[in-house]
Order: C-alpha cells, then structure tokens, then sequence
C-alpha cells in the first residue's frame, strides 16, 4: 500500500515513519514468500540502534523467499493520526498491515515495553492474547533478552525463542514458510516449532494450581518439559551485520555497531547477562577489521562501536584496535562500558586517537566487601588507576555506575561509594574534567545467584539514594560532579515482572486498558495508573516487591533452562553470604557452572583459538585499506582545497526531514562515495559543507544548491555517476561545477526562489485559496495591497514585512502558481509564510495546497 503522508500532519518527527532509507530491503512478495516483520515495541530511533534487532533483519533478508519488513511503536502524535484516519499500524517499508503479515516476530529486551507490545497490536487489530486468535491472524513470536522468564507476557505469544536467534530464526521461518504452503492448522505448526531448539510454546503448559503468589506452569505434554537455552556456538562463523538500513534521522546510538565477542565469564552474581549469554564466543580480529571497512563503506557512519558485555576481555583487544586504527584511520572508535584493570597503557594511547566522549566504568559497589559479595573481581586501585590514566589522556568525562539494595549492603558501603567518587576526581588534571555518577535500584533477576533476593522497598531506596546524594554535595558542585539516580518505582515494576508468573498478566492488560504505553520514559511512566492496575487485578505492588523466593520450590522460570545448573547459582550464593569471590573460569579452572558442552561444541572459544596464524607484518609496510587522501601542503602551511557547488532535488518524503536532518544524510552519501572532505579544525572538526538556505519541513525541492571543500581533487563524472547509488530515494543529482577559491560564499550567491503552488487533484477548496493567493500577490507587487507578517516573539508582537520579497507573479500552462521571492538583507521569508499570509490563514496551508520550490536564483 502506497504511504499516506497526510499522517505526517501535525507530527514531530516525520523521519520516524519514512521508509526508503539506504540499505533498506525491497521485495515482491507472492504465495511462495513468507512475509513477516520485526517489531520493536519503542521508537524507531531507539530500535534503530538495537544491534540485534538489526542484525536479525539483515540475517532474514539474506534467505530468497522470506521477506522481513520493520515496525516500530509510533509516538502519540502519529498514532493520534492513525485513529483518525482509521488506519491500522502497517509496516514501515511497504505500508502492509500487520494483520496481513505471516509472522512477526517481537524483541523484547525490558520488562517495562510489555505495555507497548500490547498497544501495538492494538492499533494493528490483532487479539493480544494467543488463544483468541484463530488461522488468519499472523503467528506472534517473541524473543531477546527479558524473555529468559515470559511468563507474564507468555499469554500473548504463539512462540518465544529463548537464547540466540541466528539460526534458530531461519528454521522458525522455514517451518512457518512451509506450513504456510501446506495450510498446516495453527496446532500442527506449533508442534513443529516446539521441535526446535530454543523455542518454547506457552499454550503447551498451564499455570500451577496453586494459592501462593509466586505461580510456576505444568507441562501438558510429557516429552516437552524443559525448554533449553538456544546456543549459536560458533559466532565465527556468522556474516557480520555490515549494511544495516541508515536512519533518516538521528538514532540514539548513531554510528556503526559489531560485536565483537558474545558471553561473559566474569560471574558478576547480579548480572542476567553473565549468566545467561554463556559460554564466551569471540569473533576474529580478521573479520572484524573487514567488518569496519565493509560497514562504514555501506552507511558512510565516521564511528564504530565495537559492542561485548565485557569489551575489555576480549582476547586480541589490542591488535583489534590497532588494526582498526591502522585500516580505517579516519574513522572514530568508541567502547561501552570498559572493565577497570584492562586497559593498559598502548590501548589507551590508540583509543586516544578517536573523538574523546565520556568513558565508562562500572565499580557497581563502594566498598572491596561488596564488591567480593556480588564477585565484581574489582579492587579500587584498579578503579582510580584507570580514572588516572584516562584523565591524564585528556578524557574529560568520567561515568561511573553504581547500584544500591544489593544483598548484603550496609550504609558503609553508601558512604564507601561517596569516598570512591571523592578519591576518582581527585585524579583529575584539571578543573574542566569531571565524573557522571550514576545509581540504580539493584533488581534481582531470574538465573542469577541472587535470583531468590528480596528486593528493598521503594521507601528504602529513597532512603540510601538520599545518603548518596547527601554525601556527593559535599565534595563539588554538580558541575564536576554529577548525580543521577534510576527511578525506584520503575525498579519495582522490573522486578515484579522480571520474577512474575502468569498471574500477572491480567495486570498487563489492566495497566494498558488504562493507559499506560512507554514506560521506560521517564516523562511517561504513570505510576499512579500502575498502582490502580494492581490493586484492581488483586495484588499489593509493596507486597510483591519485598516477596522471599528463598523457600519457593518451583519458580515461573524453572522450565526455562538457560544452561547454567541451580547447584551452581546455589553455591554462588552461599559463597556470595561469605564474600568469597569465584575467578574467571577462562583464566583458572572449570568451575562447573554446567554451561560447555564439548559433544555439543559449546565452549568458551578465544579469538586466538579460530583465527587463522597472522604472519608477522609491520603496520609501517602495510598501507591502510582505506587511505586518507593525500593533502597538499600550501607555503602558509595549511593544506589546498577544492571547492565544488552541486544542484539537486528533494522529493517529497525527503521533505519532511529536518534542515540538519537532511544535511545528514547528505554528508553519509558523500562519505559512501569515499570523497575526501575538507573539516573545519577544533576539538569537534565538521566537514566544510554549506547550503543556500535550509529549507523548511515538508518543501520539496527541484533546485537545492549545496557546496562542499575537499582536500584533493574529484573524478566529477565519478560524482555524477555515483551519486544515485550512494543517497535516498529522492535525493537525485543535477549537476556539478567546480567553484573560484574566490567565489562569495553560499548563501550569499543566493538572490532568491521560484516555488510552484498548486491544488492536489480535484480539490476545489484550495484551487480556491491558490486563486485567491495569486490575485492578492499581484495587488501586493502593485503596491496596491500591504504583505505584514505577525508573530509573537517573548511575548511581544512583531510585525514583518514581506510586500518587498515578492518579486514576481504568474501561472503556468498548468493553473499553477509560480512566485519569485527575493532575497533582501540576508533575510529569505518562508514561503509557507508568505502564502499564509497572502490570504489570511491563521496557520500554514497543509493537506490539499502543494509548495515546490522550483529553482534557486544564483549570482554567478
């Protein structure tokens, strides 16, 4: 179906529900293909940053007959939208409603996007709960990190994938394809898909009879007890994720992303990941250097992330980043959070070389005590040693992650996380460096050795947050040292639901029946509404937040074998009460957390244990694969620069970005066509790129100029050829000349614009408007009639005169309407403006009035 773009009226952020971007997939679809989509239950910027939402896209178009399209939670101005022009939610490539899809498939990586998932498939028609949906509704499969325990969405779902997707994923598909062909029933195509590993199938277990509030489920089929954990062995072996769709606005993560290892061995006893993403698997070095020069050649991103729960363990860090260094040189490098301890002086100088942002560390305890209880395996010399190095680097921003209401905590280790912070900035250099110190609420998890914790009560979170804060206020001013703390009644509800059984389900469904939607936000998270859905579903959200498991036989999660034994979480927990610490298995003995299987191939696998024996080359007689250009040095020591100016047009999707938005994308095509930039000099350079004027949102364009400076000099057919294969649909070139040194800048060669106005077919009213704007412009330029602009500015009226802007007047062949605006003082009206004006209209002409901007008058 053909997008709708009268549902962009009105809407914040139109680029959230463009399609068309680079790297996005296109396919015919028949009988013979499975149509299914991903759905990310947030906004598109957020799941356009999601690696494994990502990744999974990319995997499922790569197989002929399947088709993967994308759909994200709409915020509420485009979802306002939605209702009033009873349109069902659709898919973002193709406009396909999601009841009309074979599958979706669902990522949930937090407990409090329950609420959306139910919202979306509101807006989509489609029943929330499994059991009322019958054959022609699409087959609802969920998977991602939270669903290690799903039972209180697990109502929702035909299939939950528990564990890695990359080829569980393409048998879902397979089956799914082929029951599709076969018009299996919806009870023969769930017994196939319980076949596979990994999947689980809610309808085939009930909940326990049983009067306790902590409910686990019965199996109804006897060789279908236990759901094991999916394991992709090897991640060598995977095609890395190089040419994911490039967003048409800003993601929240906006750059490049590969992981670089999967798993961690460290045994932090709080950490779900730790546990749950066993056994270590790395990718090599090899692949992954052509992984960055493939994936920045595809997306024109000048960032890479190299993503792992504990990048600093990996095992050929230092030659990674070097290799990366030495290949992409232009190219900026960032880690998340970095292990203390690991970094070592030759890595710290090659991450040096990158834009230095904040760096992160996680000492997640104040005191050695704590620490050795929840096994962090992190001494404070470690800590502050770290911080040393960094700040002595030029590192200005420090974030540091801490929690509060871990088992065993006391108010000493509160006030040994206010003298950590105290002895971390006095490692500061100078007056301009300084520490982000953030605390969450602890929340125990399901797999983990704290998984039968109690939880403090909200009124004991504010309590120790308050000693923090208390503390921190007498060593700096927020300035230098910043506080910020989680929210306490959001760590409630994730602790309720990470730790739930199917008896909260009905609490889902009562919370979105009231309202609730983004509760991750914190400007929208209600939780008054949250405390109304308990207390009406029967429950007492105080009394399930404190609630023991210590004495609980059968958890909601113990058909859910994510591979680590309990005898192994038990013992952790004793050793936890004892403040032993347990060392990483890679580096000492096998402490049989029951993970490695070695009949099955899964095992702690080093990057060194796969990689292929490199020879011994020096980085000097290895020339980088993607070499800077060649600067000329001019006599006053600066480097020569070529100056070219390009025409193009901005079709109307395009339209509805932003200025900035549309620079943007812009500059990531001109980096995919490998033209070597000029950049400006400073701490943060920016290519040397200009515009006549920005335009305003929602004005296509069939004249945009641009210019831009490069340090060598450029194939101009190479431009003109390439540029279509690099830039968005709609962004087509016109043409391309190279510019005086001396010519006047920009937007000072601008003299003015000619727009078309037209009516949309049949549409008497606004030809009416069009008619009337065209006689009211011409008594204007007869200085018959006065063009005053008023606006309200601080409170005060301000009144603008464009009468001298409008230069020409006329309608073409078409009975459209074509006005020449001037450029005067620097000053270029907004053309939505002028017409507003010409004929009275209180806001800018949408809907049914057509503005195209249809050359831009240049002095030569």
């Amino acid at each position: 179906m053909k997008f709708d773009f009268a549902l962009l009226n009105g809407v914040e952020k139109p680029g959230r529900y463009l399609n068309r971007e680079v790297n996005s997939v296109y396919k015919e679809v028949d009988d013979e293909t499975l149509h299914m989509a991903l759905a990310f239950p947030d906004l598109y910027e957020l799941g356009m940053s999601n690696y494994g939402f990502l990744l999974l896209y990319q995997l499922l178009n790569r197989e002929p007959d399947f088709y993967c399209e994308r759909v994200f939670t709409p915020a509420d101005d485009f979802l306002k939208n939605l209702k009033i022009a009873q349109r069902e939610l659709f898919t973002l490539e193709t406009s396909t409603a999601l009841k009309e899809l074979d599958l979706i498939g669902i990522s949930l990586s937090y407990e409090m996007a329950y609420t959306n998932v139910l919202m979306m498939l509101e807006l989509a028609g489609i029943p929330t709960a499994a059991a009322c949906r019958d054959e022609n509704c699409p087959l609802l499969i969920a998977g991602g990190p939270s669903m290690v325990n799903p039972e209180p969405i697990a109502p929702l779902f035909d299939a939950i994938l528990i564990g890695d997707g990359e080829e569980a994923i393409i048998e879902i598909g397979r089956i799914v394809l082929a029951g599709k062909k076969k018009k299996l029933s919806r009870a023969e195509l769930l017994l196939q898909l319980s076949r596979i590993e990994g999947v689980y199938i809610p309808s085939f277990f009930v909940p326990e009879k049983s009067p306790e509030e902590i409910t686990s489920v019965e199996p109804l089929h006897s060789d279908y007890q236990i759901i094991n954990r999916r394991i992709y062995a090897d991640l060598s072996g995977s095609v890395l994720p190089t040419a994911p769709p490039v967003p048409l606005i800003q993601a929240v993560h906006d750059r490049l992303a590969l992981e670089i290892s999967r798993g961690c061995s460290r045994g932090c006893r709080f950490c779900q990941a730790g546990m749950t993403y066993r056994p270590v698997r790395e990718q090599t070095p090899e692949s992954l250097v052509a992984g960055v020069i493939e994936g920045s050649a595809a997306t024109g991103m000048d960032e890479v992330s190299l993503l792992s729960l504990s990048v600093g363990d990996y095992s050929e860090l230092l030659d990674l980043v070097s290799d990366i260094r030495h290949s992409c040189p232009a190219l900026n490098l960032s880690l998340p959070s970095v292990r203390a301890g690991v970094l070592s002086d030759e890595l710290l100088e090659a991450l040096k070389k990158s834009r230095q942002g904040g760096f992160t560390i996680a000492p997640e305890a104040g005191t050695q005590r704590l620490r050795d209880v929840i096994n962090k395996g992190l001494s404070e010399t470690d800590i502050l040693e770290t911080i040393e190095k960094l700040f002595a680097r030029g590192w200005d921003l420090i974030k540091l992650y801490f929690m509060i209401g871990l088992p065993g905590e006391r108010d000493a280790d509160l006030e040994g996380i206010v003298e950590l912070c105290d002895k971390a900035l006095r490692q500061a250099k100078s007056k301009r460096q300084r520490l982000n110190v953030s605390v969450s609420t602890f929340v125990p998890k399901p797999h983990t050795p704290f998984q039968w914790e109690k939880q403090i009560s909200l009124d004991e979170t504010h309590r120790r947050q308050d000693i923090i804060r208390q503390g921190l206020k007498k060593i700096a001013s927020p300035r230098r040292l910043n506080f910020k703390w989680h929210d306490g009644r959001v760590s409630q509800l994730e602790g309720i639901f990470s730790r739930g059984g199917r008896n909260l389900w009905p609490v889902l469904l009562k919370a979105r029946s009231l309202g609730c939607s983004f509760d991750a936000w914190s400007d929208r998270f209600n939780y008054q509404l949250w405390q109304q859905a308990f207390t009406e579903t029967g429950f007492d959200l105080e009394t399930l937040v404190g609630q023991d498991f210590s004495q609980v036989e059968s958890l909601p999660w113990s058909h859910i074998n994510c591979r680590v034994s309990e005898k192994f979480l038990r013992r952790e927990r004793d050793q936890a009460r004892q403040a032993q610490t347990t060392p990483d298995c890679r580096f000492t003995e096998c402490h049989g957390c029951g993970v490695c299987k070695d009949k099955e191939n899964i095992r702690n696998l080093d990057a060194a244990q796969i990689s292929d024996k490199r020879p011994d080359v020096d980085e000097k007689d290895s020339p980088p694969i993607m070499p800077p250009a060649a600067k000329i040095i001019l006599s006053d020591g600066q480097p020569r620069q070529w100056r070219y100016q390009i025409s193009f047009a901005r079709g109307r999707r395009l339209s509805y970005l932003s200025h900035l938005e549309n620079v943007s994308v812009v500059i990531r095509g001109l980096r995919r066509l490998q033209i070597p930039l000029a950049f400006s000099q400073g701490f943060h350079p920016h290519p040397k790129i200009s515009f006549a004027h920005p335009l305003p949102v929602g004005l296509a364009s069939e004249d945009e100029i641009m210019e831009f400076r490069t340090i060598a000099p450029l194939e101009i057919e190479t431009l003109a050829t390439g540029w279509s294969q690099v830039m968005p649909v709609e962004l087509e070139f016109r043409r391309v000349i190279e510019l005086s040194q001396r010519a006047a800048a920009i937007d000072r060669r601008l003299q003015g614009c000619r727009y078309r106005i037209e009516a949309a077919e049949n549409d008497r009213d606004s030809a009416k408007i069009i008619a009337a704007a065209a006689a009211s412009a011409s008594d204007v330029i007869a200085g018959d009639k006065a063009l005053v602009l008023t606006r309200m500015k601080k409170g005060k009226r301000r009144e603008i005169n464009l009468a001298p802007h409008l230069k020409g007047v006329e309608i073409d062949k078409n009975n459209a309407l074509i006005l020449e605006v001037c450029i005067l003082d620097g000053r270029n009206p907004n053309i939505f403006d002028i017409i507003a004006t010409l004929v009275e209209l209180e806001q800018r002409p949408e809907g049914g009035i057509v503005i195209t901007k249809i050359e831009s008058l240049m002095h030569s």
